[in-house]
C-alpha cells in the first residue's frame, strides 16, 4: 500500500526543492561568472535547507537557524563591497556574522533567548549597513530588501515558537526562507550584471579609443611584440606605420574645431577601411596621428598597397563638414625589427622622422625607413 501524502508535505517539498534548485543555480553562475557572492548565497541557502530539516526532527536547538543569517551576513559584506563610507558597518557585520552568531547558536544549549538575541543583533547591524549603502546600491537593492525582511521574520518566527515544531511551522519557515533565497538571488544576479557591464566598459576603454573606435596604443604595442615573435621564429614580416593628417591644423583654423574633430573621425574611418586584412590593426596615437601595424607584408609591399590605399582614401571624397576639402595624409613606415626594442621606442622613432619630414615640407607622401636607418636611432648599450 502506498502512503498517503498530505498537501502540507507537498508544499514543504516544493519549498525545499526550490531552495535546492537555487543552490544549483548559484554554483553554476558563480563558476561561470566568478561571483563569490553567489557561492556564499548558495552556502547560506543550503544551510537553510539543513536548518529546516533539523528543526523538524528536533535534533538540535532552534538557534541552529542563526547559521543562516551568519552566512547571509558574509554575503552581504561582499554585496556592499563597492560602497564607500562603510568601514565601521562592515566591521560590525563581520564580527556579528563570524563570531557572535555562531557563539549564540552554540549557547542556545543554555538559554532559550539565544535565537532572539542573535536575530535582533543581526537585524540591527544589517539595517545599519543597508542604510549607508542604499544610495550606492540602486536598483538591485530593492530585491535585497524583501529577502532580508523574510529572513528576519523567519528567525523571529522560530524564536517566539517552542519545540516541538509542527508541519505547519516547517512550511511557514521553509516558505519564508525560500522567499529570502529567491529575492537575494535576484538581487545578487542583478548586481553582478551591473558590475560586469561596468568592468566591460572599463576594459573597452583600455583597448578601444572612445573617439575614433580604433585600438589604443596599449593594444598596438602588444600586437607589435607578437609580430616581432613571428618575424624571429618564422620570418613572417610585418610593417609599422605612422599616419599623419597633414592639413588638420589648417582645417581647424579655417572651419573651426568642430570641423577638425569630424576630420579626425573621417581619417580614422578611412584608415580602417584601407587595411587589407582583419589581422591588421590601427590605433590612435595623438589627435592627428595614427599607428598602423600590417602583418604579412614587407616594407615595399606595404608601401605599394596599404600606404597607397590610405593616401587614396583621404582624397577619394571631400569631408562631410567641408565639402571643398580633402584629407591629406603623410606616412612613415618601417619593417618590424627583430631586436628587443620596446614598441614605444619604435613609435617614437617613426614619429621623430615624421616631424622631420613635416619641418622639411618634403614632397614625399610615403617615407620608408630601412632597417639601418631605424636601428641607428636606437640607443646603443654602454660597453
Amino acid at each position: 500500500m502506498t502512503e498517503h501524502i498530505v498537501p502540507e508535505q507537498l508544499w514543504l517539498g516544493a519549498f525545499v526543492g526550490a531552495q535546492v534548485l537555487l543552490v544549483c543555480f548559484c554554483v553554476i553562475k558563480a563558476n561561470t561568472y566568478r561571483e563569490r557572492a553567489l557561492l556564499l548565497h548558495g552556502a547560506a541557502t543550503l544551510m537553510s535547507v539543513v536548518a529546516v530539516q533539523v528543526l523538524i526532527g528536533n535534533h538540535l536547538p532552534p538557534a541552529v537557524l542563526l547559521l543562516v543569517p551568519a552566512l547571509a551576513g558574509l554575503q552581504l559584506l561582499d554585496l556592499v563591497s563597492h560602497a564607500g563610507g562603510l568601514r565601521t558597518a562592515r566591521r560590525w557585520l563581520l564580527a556579528v556574522s563570524v563570531l557572535v552568531l555562531p557563539l549564540l547558536a552554540a549557547g542556545a544549549v543554555y538559554t532559550v533567548w539565544a535565537l532572539a538575541a542573535g536575530a535582533t543583533l543581526w537585524t540591527a547591524v544589517v539595517v545599519l549597513t543597508l542604510r549607508h549603502a542604499w544610495r550606492q546600491s540602486q536598483p538591485w537593492v530593492w530585491w535585497l530588501l524583501p529577502g532580508v525582511a523574510a529572513l528576519v521574520v523567519a528567525s523571529f518566527e522560530v524564536a517566539i515558537d517552542h519545540p516541538p515544531y509542527s508541519l505547519d511551522d516547517a512550511i511557514l519557515l521553509s516558505g519564508l526562507l525560500t522567499a529570502w533565497s529567491a529575492c537575494t538571488y535576484l538581487a545578487t544576479g542583478w548586481r553582478g550584471r551591473i558590475l560586469g557591464e561596468t568592468r566591460a566598459r572599463l576594459n573597452a576603454r583600455k583597448t578601444v579609443d572612445p573617439l575614433t573606435g580604433l585600438a589604443t596604443p596599449l593594444v598596438l604595442g602588444e600586437r607589435i611584440l607578437a609580430a616581432r615573435h613571428l618575424v624571429r621564429r618564422y620570418g613572417h614580416p610585418s610593417v609599422l606605420m605612422v599616419v599623419h593628417i597633414e592639413n588638420l591644423a589648417a582645417l581647424a583654423d579655417e572651419f573651426g574645431p568642430e570641423t577638425a574633430e569630424s576630420a579626425v573621425l573621417a581619417g580614422a574611418s578611412r584608415v580602417r577601411e584601407a587595411l587589407l586584412r582583419d589581422g591588421d590593426v590601427a590605433a590612435r596615437l595623438t589627435h592627428a596621428r595614427f599607428g598602423v601595424l600590417v602583418e604579412g607584408a614587407a616594407p615595399g609591399e606595404a608601401a605599394a598597397t596599404v600606404a597607397t590605399r590610405i593616401l587614396v582614401a583621404g582624397l577619394k571624397e571631400p569631408l562631410p563638414a567641408a565639402r571643398a576639402e580633402y584629407l591629406r595624409f603623410r606616412i612613415v613606415l618601417a619593417g618590424v625589427p627583430t631586436e628587443d626594442v620596446p614598441p614605444k621606442l619604435l613609435l617614437q622613432t617613426l614619429n621623430a622622422r615624421m616631424d622631420q619630414e613635416l619641418r622639411m615640407a618634403s614632397e614625399r607622401r610615403i617615407v620608408t625607413l630601412t632597417q639601418e636607418e631605424l636601428t641607428a636611432a636606437f640607443p646603443r648599450p654602454q660597453d
